[in-house]
């Protein structure tokens, strides 16, 4: 080969080895050219900014959801009266929320304390806490029902400067005392994670000891059981989930979406009182102005506006639908007037629903477990939200249905199968029984370790059944209540509230009603029994004083039926649906029947 060859065929080898090392730097074709990435035909269509922004969780916060139990370590002492934490640890744990609202404190006794974090041989270095010997929290009780339970839940705030765990600020232990597993909270969370649109929270499960040294003593570490550990829905929690922080964030409890114009106004109202306006809804951020909260609401309660074009414009549908079929299929009937934040970011005006406090799923396997009779039709499927105005609007708008009906099968053919409910329920539950099952928490469990097995064996067949009875309600007749009766001179005139269907847009369903009375809650040799009534009242004989009892169902004609929503506590104990007791006085006036679960 002459040299002139030679040069030509060396600079093609450079040339090549060139494009080969340039095409390992982007996309290349066979040969080792770079791919175009921008075509000749080329289109610059933009997608529609507002219509495609939904929020999404930061699902690599869970990236570590299956790590072991923690152990915490609490050492407690008194504070100074400056800052509130000049309480013992006898005074923090002795009263209620409520008996703190009778003494007229607005918030609870708090003492200080040292937390810190490791294993059951004590603190381990490198994990929070290790090596403290001056206060970096601040301890109190949490949780309203909860503080009326012999075992505690804690809210445990770091003071400002001393570091955080995990991320978070606040550390609430949740003794979950009404849940028989001790783990369902914790499983709702884990099961959430992914659902398109909603947003879970990082739990854990944590093994508490506390050696209590506001009495001057320096005693043993005492072992407070197992609690769950919840990250708390704040702007820690808005932060660390990629949301923004100065968002609005309300906490609902006994929230119906009504527009409560008297209680729900604006913080610059001269006539705004926080007590007043949080009866309905906790303000949890640090944005006070209620303005898009209350235009959302009137858009809510303003039957002349189309409720799709409502959802439309101050809702995620995705978010609000999921929430709303997750916490039906799992049974928890707590989020029905509450148990959930609402957030809206400042530069949007879509609400959005964050879960809390799901201790109240799967909870109906435990109760036929302890009542046989257990029947309440009106509290499944979508009934699990009536006497809510945004939520019964939903579900009387065909369209609406439908895409919910879209969601509830999705959730359930997706993300509540049989197998995953069991992957995660059992693992828990493995964990957490020698916990359960040692002191303190074995004086306070409410079933064998054979029944809780049995509960979690039946979680899946739990949804399966709420899915099927989802179904059912969509043909039923809407829940109603039974009125007081009316006494007149010489009749008694029965009363009740109007069931309504919905499954024909234009024109209600018709409803008739069979009418029970007796004296005894058995309805054995009823005083009058009637079927087919039409209306929404019967008139019946005059009744000597003494007490009696009504029962009412609503029925169509192609076979549905609803129950009325009242229930009977016997004095032995147990409960009988769909069923009001009333007294007839002396005086021959009605009376209904003022006995409840607790008297």
């Amino acid at each position: 080969m002459n040299r002139r060859k030679k040069k030509a065929a060396g600079f093609f080898t450079l040339l090549l080895a060139g494009l080969l090392l340039t095409g390992c730097e982007g996309s290349t074709g066979s040969w080792g050219f770079p791919e175009p990435l921008v075509s000749p035909d080329e289109t610059y269509e933009k997608t529609d900014s507002a219509a495609d922004s939904h929020l999404e969780d930061k699902l690599s916060l869970y990236e570590e959801d299956d790590l072991p139990m923690v152990t915490m370590y609490l050492t407690v002492g008194q504070g100074n009266a400056d800052d509130g934490t000049n309480h013992t640890w006898a005074e923090v744990n002795a009263y209620s929320f409520e008996e703190y609202e009778e003494m007229g404190l607005d918030s609870p006794y708090q003492c200080e304390a040292v937390l810190q974090v490791g294993d059951e041989a004590g603190p381990v270095q490198g994990e929070f806490g290790y090596g403290v010997t001056a206060a970096n929290a601040v301890v109190q009780i949490r949780g309203e029902n909860a503080s009326e339970q012999e075992q505690k839940s804690y809210r445990i705030d770091i003071k400002q400067g001393k570091g955080k765990w995990e991320d978070q600020k606040v550390v609430t232990l949740n003794k979950h005392v009404g849940d028989p597993l001790r783990i369902t909270n914790k499983l709702c969370y884990s099961l959430m994670e992914g659902i398109p649109g909603m947003f879970s929270a990082r739990t854990r499960f944590v093994h508490l000891y506390v050696k209590d040294k506001t009495e001057g003593e320096d005693g043993l570490f005492v072992d407070y059981g197992l609690f769950t550990q919840t990250e708390q829905i704040n702007k820690t929690y808005l932060k660390n989930h990629g949301l923004d922080e100065d968002g609005n964030l309300y906490k609902a409890e006994n929230f119906d979406w009504g527009r409560h114009e008297d209680s729900i106004q604006p913080a610059t109202a001269s006539s705004f009182d926080q007590d007043a306006f949080e009866q309905y809804l906790e303000i949890k951020g640090s944005n006070n102005d209620h303005s898009g909260l209350i235009e959302m609401l009137e858009a809510v309660n303003d039957p002349s506006r189309n409720i799709r074009e409502v959802l439309d414009t101050y809702f995620d549908r995705k978010n609000l639908y999921s929430w709303m079929a997750f916490h039906m299929l799992i049974g928890n009937k707590d989020t029905a007037h509450g148990s959930y934040y609402l957030y809206k970011p400042q530069a949007m005006d879509k609400w959005y629903f964050i879960s809390w406090n799901n201790s109240g799923a799967f909870s109906e396997i435990f109760t036929r477990m302890r009542d046989e009779g257990y029947s309440a039709s009106w509290s499944t499927g979508i009934f699990t939200y009536t006497g809510n105005v945004l939520f019964e609007r939903i579900f009387q708008d065909e369209k609406c249905r439908e895409e919910f009906a879209d969601t509830v099968e999705l959730l359930y053919e997706e993300y509540l199968t049989p197998e995953k409910i069991a992957s995660l329920a059992e693992p828990m539950l493995l964990e957490v029984q020698k916990q359960v099952y040692s002191l303190p928490d074995s004086l306070h469990v409410k079933v064998t370790r054979e029944e809780q097995e049995q509960i979690v064996r039946e979680m899946a067949q739990e949804t399966e059944r709420n899915f099927y009875l989802f179904w059912e309600s969509l043909e039923q007749p809407w829940p109603f209540h039974i009125l007081e009766p009316q006494a007149e001179e010489d009749a008694l005139t029965l009363c009740w509230e109007e069931a309504y269907c919905f499954q024909d847009p234009e024109e209600k369903t018709p409803v008739t009603y069979t009418v029970e009375l007796a004296d005894n809650y058995r309805f054995q040799d009823c005083i009058a029994k009637e079927s087919k009534v039409e209306g929404t009242s019967l008139t019946v004989q005059k009744l000597p004083p003494g007490q009696y009892f009504i029962r009412v169902r609503a029925e169509t004609s192609t076979g549905s039926s609803q129950d009325a929503c009242e229930h009977y506590y016997t004095e032995q104990g147990t409960t009988i649906y769909s069923t009001q007791c009333f007294y007839i006085h002396e005086d021959g006036s009605a009376e209904l029947s003022l006995y409840t679960e607790e008297d």
